[in-house]
């Protein structure tokens, strides 16, 4: 080494009070030591580099190398980028974290038979080579997916993570051979994606012939692998607790992080004994899981990195007294919008499958194509139940355009899924699907599914579709369903019934779209009515009702549970052939409207009626009454004030209007009312005597197996509060 560096570092190791052991510098055109920059995972906690970063550029330190694990990988990543400390902190504060962690794809994007059926499982089950596969993670990932894609688009032509602007690597960890694997060169996003795989939350990541999760298993705090790379200096962030204590240990989230502390724990106690600069922020209890906490954990950055900063000038003035230089950055700004040639389409093996999915981006090529528009139609492709791990790469940068590469995997033919519920009017139940997919196109082939609700008013329910090109379906279904029903009036029992009900249908249906669909078809039914008070005057045969009906459906609604804008219509109409034809008519008419970040309302109208001069069957009256979305029948009307069921007429029509409050997070309230007129005479329909009006007040909490609520409502017609309780998704 030249007498001229030896110098220099003598002079550095005084400056900084740090040992410093001379290392030989990789480019021998510089005459300064040369600068890394480690970040250590953590999760959320990891948004506290990114004030951190910027003290150390206030500072005037180069960064010359920057690497990092888990979170550290992302924010070392944008760092690498050109992405400038101001610009993440932007891009931190504008994303909807709970979104991106949770998969919460929104229900418009759902193909609308999902939304037709209602039903929302806790979790799905793939049948492989005849064995029961259970999930590999409790989410997929598709929205960090989309999201590290769409920052990393402004270096998308770069392989060789060395020729960024600030050249990175991340670490991740190699199941199958359990140790440390560190990514240098690729696609950046997905090398990112990999180093951040948590287990058990994330799914795992099929890399470079490797199966990658988080790199925190191994190496959590790569500096080690820094020093390999030749860097005079390491300054190292340190997100780790030291010790938790075994009584703190009270959640899964703290066991995953101590477990992932322990595993990686000699390399970073190297790490922490082998950094120049040493920098640990007190996060003051915040976990992996706080990504709601962001501003908080911002500050306690900052507040590390101004205690360290009188060090940091020192090393910053020393660099520049060593050798006049200038930090030039890119200042990189988030790409939106591609020209794009081509889609690549490399998560199907069949043509006709990917001309299927080419189609869903909508776009004749070449064209350009906005981010946003890219991003949504991989969500419907998520959404369709078809793939896994989906993400996208752009390859071929150049002034001719791009081509989108679109990698995933198909989901296996079979499937199993799970869901329970409960509510104060259908009691609880817990509803079991077998779905199978024919032999043949994913796209043009039969579906079979078969649906086990075992409960206290249980049923079965088979059917078969046919996807007959992009628009039409075709299908038959057979249900079966046995159910207690009491009917009330002001809260006393008047009448109590033993339905069982055995139907065949057959249809024809054309979706236009994902929110709407149109559906023909005709259908047979056998029911058998106990009137077990007798006030109903009813047969105890069985009656066989043949009819023809039209069903038209849209749901553009952005959630199920808790709806903040978005229509929802649902209309049926059936023609009934008994002793004579008759015909009925229902409407619900739905629209939420945002009005504020934690307000929005709802109105809406349902009618039900019959026309024609013939009087339809006693088992197609409307029974009104109760809250439950669960409708075995779809001529059950609930309405606020009314026990399950306290009317039953041929005539009823409401207007409904509701108030959102988003509380916090998960939790909201909905304050309702529903006031219109019900009667079993069209001529005395609007009398005064006919009108109804109820409230109802409901607080409710999202969560990944559906939302809880309880409710309590008054109407003109009950002297007693109605109680309501609801755990989970209808089905």
């Amino acid at each position: 080494m030249s007498s001229m560096k030896r110098i220099c570092l003598l002079v550095l190791a005084f400056v900084v009070m740090t040992n410093i052991e001379a290392q030989n510098v990789v480019n021998d055109t510089v005459c300064r030591p040369r600068v890394g920059v480690v970040l250590c995972g953590g999760g959320a906690k990891g948004f506290a580099h990114i004030r951190i970063l910027k003290k150390i550029e206030e500072a005037g330190i180069p960064i010359d190398y920057i690497g990092g694990t888990s979170i550290g990988s992302i924010i070392g990543g944008l760092y690498a980028v050109g992405y400038d400390p101001d610009m993440m902190e932007e891009l931190v504060r504008k994303q909807d974290w709970n979104t991106i962690i949770y998969d919460r794809i929104p229900d418009r994007m759902m193909p609308i038979e999902d939304k037709m059926e209602s039903a929302k499982y806790i979790t799905t089950m793939q049948v492989k080579h005849g064995k029961v596969k259970v999930g590999e993670s409790l989410v997929d990932g598709v929205y960090v997916n989309l999201l590290l894609s769409r920052l990393m688009l402004p270096a998308r032509d770069v392989t060789d993570f060395r020729q960024l602007p600030v050249p990175f690597f991340c670490m991740g960890t190699d199941i199958e051979k359990a140790c440390e694997y560190e990514m240098n060169g690729g696609s950046l996003s997905r090398s990112i994606r990999a180093s951040m795989a948590i287990p058990f939350f994330f799914r795992p990541i099929r890399y470079d012939n490797r199966l990658l999760i988080d790199g925190g298993m191994v190496n959590n705090f790569p500096v080690r692998n820094m020093q390999e790379k030749g860097l005079d200096i390491i300054i190292g962030i340190d997100l780790e607790d030291y010790n938790i204590a075994a009584d703190s240990i009270d959640s899964s989230v703290s066991l995953l992080t101590n477990m992932m502390n322990l595993s990686s724990l000699e390399q970073t106690e190297y790490g922490r004994q082998n950094c120049d600069i040493y920098i640990r922020p007190d996060l003051h209890g915040r976990n992996m899981m706080s990504f709601g906490d962001f501003d908080s954990i911002l500050i306690y950055g900052e507040q590390a990195a101004e205690s360290m900063f009188p060090r940091l000038k020192r090393l910053g003035d020393s660099l520049h007294s060593i050798a006049d230089f200038e930090v030039v950055r890119p200042h990189v700004q988030p790409v939106d919008s591609l020209y794009v040639t081509d889609i690549d389409v490399r998560c199907l093996s069949d043509a006709q499958g990917r001309q299927y999915v080419r189609r869903e981006f909508g776009k004749v090529f070449p064209s350009m194509m906005s981010v946003d528009d890219i991003e949504r139609a991989v969500l419907r492709l998520k959404a369709s139940g078809s793939f896994d791990d989906l993400w996208y790469e752009v390859v071929g940068s150049h002034d001719d355009g791009d081509v989108i590469v679109l990698h995933g995997t198909e989901k296996t033919d079979q499937s199993f899924s799970f869901a329970i519920h409960f509510d104060s009017d259908y009691g609880i139940g817990a509803l079991v699907n077998y779905s199978l997919l024919g032999k043949g196109n994913r796209f043009k082939r039969h579906t079979f599914d078969l649906d086990v609700n075992v409960a206290e008013n249980p049923y079965v329910r088979a059917r078969i579709t046919k996807r007959d090109g992009r628009f039409f379906r075709h299908g038959a279904e057979f249900y079966s369903t046995y159910m207690k029903l009491d009917q009330f009036d002001d809260s006393k029992i008047t009448n109590s019934y033993r339905i069982r009900n055995y139907k065949f249908d057959v249809f024809t249906q054309y979706t236009e779209s994902d929110i709407q669909t149109l559906r023909l078809g005709a259908a047979g039914e056998f029911f058998h009515i106990e009137d077990r008070i007798g006030n109903f005057e009813l047969d105890n045969d069985y009656e066989f009702y043949p009819y023809l009906f039209m069903h038209y459906y849209l749901n553009s609604e952005d959630l199920t549970a808790y709806a903040r804008r978005g229509w929802k219509i649902n209309t049926l109409l059936k023609c009934i052939f008994s002793d004579h034809v008759s015909w009925s008519f229902q409407a619900d008419v739905q629209k939420t409207v945002y009005v504020a970040r934690r307000h929005s309302l709802k109105f809406g109208g349902v009618l039900g009626s019959k026309f024609g001069p013939n009087s339809v069957p006693k088992p197609y009256l409307y029974f009104v009454g109760g809250q439950s979305k669960m409708q075995y029948f779809n001529n059950i009307i609930p309405f606020y004030g009314m026990k399950f069921i306290e009317d039953v007429v041929n005539y009823a029509t409401y207007a409904k209007m509701a108030w959102q409050w988003n509380i916090y997070r998960e939790l909201y309230s909905v304050l309702t009312v529903n006031l219109g007129y019900m009667n079993n005479n069209f001529d005395q329909w609007f009398d005064q005597d006919s009108f109804v009006i109820g409230t109802g007040l409901t607080f409710g909490l999202n969560t990944f197996a559906g939302p809880i609520e309880l409710s309590m409502s008054t109407s003109n017609v009950n002297s007693s509060l109605v109680g309501f309780l609801n755990v989970g998704y209808w089905f």
